[in-house]
């Protein structure tokens, strides 16, 4: 296993025991839109340096 491999795993785990607390408390919707939110501003971020590289931006 690879650390990006690994990191990957903690994370997956993380998120699903942060999940799990929600699904208990009855707050799963507003997790769920939260996760929404966070992975829309990675992938924007993402996007962001994705163009840059791709076109020369400095």
């Amino acid at each position: 296993m690879s650390a990006m491999q690994a990191v990957g795993f903690v994370t997956a785990a993380y998120l699903a025991l942060l999940a799990r607390s929600a699904w208990k408390q009855g707050e799963f919707r507003q997790f769920m839109a939260s996760l929404a939110v966070v992975a829309a501003l990675i992938g924007s971020i993402a996007a962001a340096v994705w163009a840059a590289a791709s076109f020369g931006l400095r």
